[in-house]
């Protein structure tokens, strides 16, 4: 029979968390749903945890090569089934009633998704500078751990861009909103699992994501769509203006005291690499821009 609701979960290297977040949505207060996960090499024991649940919803498929987050999310959906397209990551545990809260919303006529508040760890939990925190409380993110659409809409607009290394949750969502609302249910909760950034992915992370931003402004300039000017994380046409001050007037790395949170080792190993991190960012925006010739700051 076919389910009304699939889950969506692209995975990599995910076998720490896997079990957790399947026994989360397994215990889910809905019971019409597939759990559709798609592994990208290289492989880890993801696939004998998936089978220890012995679950038939459960529906699991290798890529034969790396393809990557988005062309991996892509093959997720066209292994789908139902009519409405749940995602989260495996590093993710949702709320018992998960589903149930976004098919409330995802019901009405003039929505094509609905999203959902992700706390990082746990309500009361306060990331320190290292943390890799990934947190929505209030709406207006829309990241794929924690949002779903109408299948009928993922079809229409073609499904993920595969261009994108990040932040292409956010374009699939602006492309969406030409056709409908996508409200925020706080009652659709996600928790994100902790995770801590090393030195080289402290630096690395701000490259990749920088370079995806321009995408998101060459292809949304905020031409009728406000919010493009908050997802490309720029004032006028001056991207992360505080990085950039630093880059010009390093003395200002101390200000990082005064605005993130230093509690751990970790925190303070990654503090002497905020410069290095503000000159890579800098550079890998405009190699960006001049590939997509646009002109960002």
């Amino acid at each position: 029979m076919k389910p009304r609701v699939s889950i969506c979960i692209a995975v990599r290297d995910s076998e720490k968390y896997i079990g957790n977040c399947i026994r989360s949505l397994v215990a889910q207060t809905t019971k019409d749903f597939e759990i559709v996960v798609i592994e990208d090499p290289p492989y880890d024991n993801t696939r004998k945890i998936l089978y220890s649940f012995k679950d038939e919803r459960i529906v699991y498929v290798r890529n034969s090569i790396p393809l990557g987050i988005y062309k991996t999310r892509n093959v997720c959906i066209k292994q789908a089934k139902g009519d409405y397209i749940f995602f989260t990551d495996g590093d993710c545990v949702v709320s018992l009633d998960w589903i149930e809260q976004g098919l409330k919303l995802l019901s009405r006529s003039d929505c094509v998704g609905v999203e959902g508040k992700t706390y990082y760890v746990s309500e009361r939990y306060e990331p320190s500078f290292s943390d890799m925190v990934i947190q929505n409380r209030k709406g207006g993110l829309f990241m794929t751990c924690n949002i779903a659409y109408k299948r009928a809409v993922i079809e229409k607009i073609g499904g993920f861009d595969e261009r994108y290394s990040r932040v292409g949750d956010r374009d699939l969502a602006l492309r969406s909103s030409r056709l409908g609302k996508i409200p925020f249910n706080p009652n659709m909760i996600v928790y994100h699992q902790k995770s801590v950034r090393t030195s080289r992915e402290f630096i690395k992370k701000a490259r990749v994501i920088i370079r995806n931003r321009v995408l998101v402004h060459k292809k949304f300039p905020a031409n009728g769509i406000p919010k493009a000017r908050i997802w490309d994380g720029r004032v006028w046409r001056i991207v992360l203006p505080l990085n950039l001050m630093i880059m010009i007037y390093p003395p200002l790395i101390i200000g990082s005291f005064l605005v993130h949170k230093y509690k751990t080792k970790e925190d303070l190993t990654l503090f002497p690499y905020i410069y290095l991190m503000a000159i890579s960012e800098r550079l890998s925006l405009w190699n960006e821009c001049a590939k997509q010739r646009v002109f960002l700051i």
